[in-house]
């Protein structure tokens, strides 16, 4: 995770260091109960890797930033009636993971002891073991100038349009598209005919441009079909820019699925738009934000960069915004946080709690 520039929109207002130490064993049930999922995917973005990474926090200084975290509040982890509660607070970690720390509301609870939650295995994300020292770090987001959205899976379930215009061009050469394709085209920026033709076909460009030609004539129907603006994003963003938030869309596509965000009356209320036309360079070449900055007139630290996939992160990063992430598209919780992206949301829609309703340091 690559702080940087980004410290005008998040501040450190706690950190504090622990020392790993092999937990009782009851992690890895917990996190992959249903209902504990459910509610860390909601609202935390994570989705949690089997188990826990415990600390134990011994200098004074970092027990102290430890009590005042706890008395904060934070997110509640609602527990069936055999469960007890807990508390859940999203953090970074090393500087490098999202994460959560989780604290059980039971009063024998250490005082000095704290159980965090990611998407990844967090020793060999890490490469720690016992005794290493990690530190910690909660942060409180500060409402930006501009939001830069990017468009395919962020504010439109184009995935779906993508994969039904793509598998009714395949069909008649014999190749079936599916979603795990779409998904590494759209992390690595590269194109999704490169996970579908066969190996001995790859160099064949006119394959790949009669490809090319059958999808784009299939997609508008497809996205007529299909696709739309998921739900609660037109409220969020309305509440985005009635708190005074300027909005902005970078897409890498060239705006041929902006028919939805038109019919939904969304068009307007963003300020700049640049598109996959409009730049040389693909994402994670971070120009199509940069243009975006230069429009708004704004500098990165004044700005936030919201999309679905790890390029989008790359691309955050090189342009030095802070990256917001949702797991309404190509990315899963695991490959952002493992890509660094600053804070993972399960949609659009949560933008305005973040952001408007007073929630930026949960």
């Amino acid at each position: 995770m690559q702080n940087g520039n980004v410290n005008i929109l998040l501040s450190a207002s706690l950190s504090f260091t622990g020392r790993v130490v092999t937990g009782v064993g009851q992690g890895a049930g917990f996190t992959q109960l249903d209902w504990v999922r459910e509610q860390f995917l909601q609202h935390c973005g994570v989705d949690p890797y089997p188990g826990t990474l415990n600390l134990v926090l011994a200098a004074d200084a970092d027990r102290r930033a430890w009590r005042r975290l706890r008395a904060r509040g934070g997110r509640r982890l609602l527990a069936p009636r055999e469960a007890c509660d807990a508390m859940m607070h999203s953090i970074s970690i090393a500087d490098s993971v999202t994460g959560v720390i989780v604290i059980p509301e039971v009063d024998d609870y250490p005082a000095d002891q704290a159980e965090i939650v990611a998407a990844v295995n967090l020793r060999q994300h890490l490469a720690v073991a016992d005794g290493d020292v990690v530190r910690l770090k909660s942060y409180d987001w500060h409402p930006p100038q501009a939001i830069i959205f990017d468009v395919d899976g962020t504010l439109l379930n184009s995935l779906d349009g993508y994969q039904l215009a793509a598998s009714r061009a395949a069909a008649a050469y014999g190749y079936s598209v599916s979603y795990d394709h779409l998904r590494q085209a759209l992390n690595t920026n590269r194109p999704f005919w490169d996970f579908i033709i066969p190996p001995d076909r790859q160099a064949d460009q006119g394959l790949r441009a009669e490809l090319r030609a059958a999808t784009r004539r299939h997609w508008p129907a497809a996205m007529n079909e299909v696709v739309d603006v998921f739900p609660g994003c037109g409220a969020a963003l309305s509440s985005l820019r009635q708190a005074g938030i300027r909005l902005a869309i970078y897409t890498g596509s060239g705006g041929e699925s902006f028919p939805p965000l038109r019919k939904a009356g969304l068009m307007d209320l963003f300020e700049v738009i640049i598109t996959g036309k409009d730049v040389r360079a693909r994402k994670p070449d971070p120009e199509g934000i940069r243009l975006c900055l230069d429009k708004l007139g704004l500098r990165p630290p004044e700005a936030v960069y919201i999309g679905d996939s790890c390029a989008d992160v790359a691309a955050s990063h090189a342009a030095g915004v802070a990256a917001l992430s949702v797991l309404t598209g190509a990315g899963d919780s695991a490959s952002l946080s493992a890509a660094g992206t600053h804070r993972i949301l399960s949609s659009v829609a949560e933008l305005a709690d973040l952001f408007v309703s007073g929630q930026q340091h949960r």
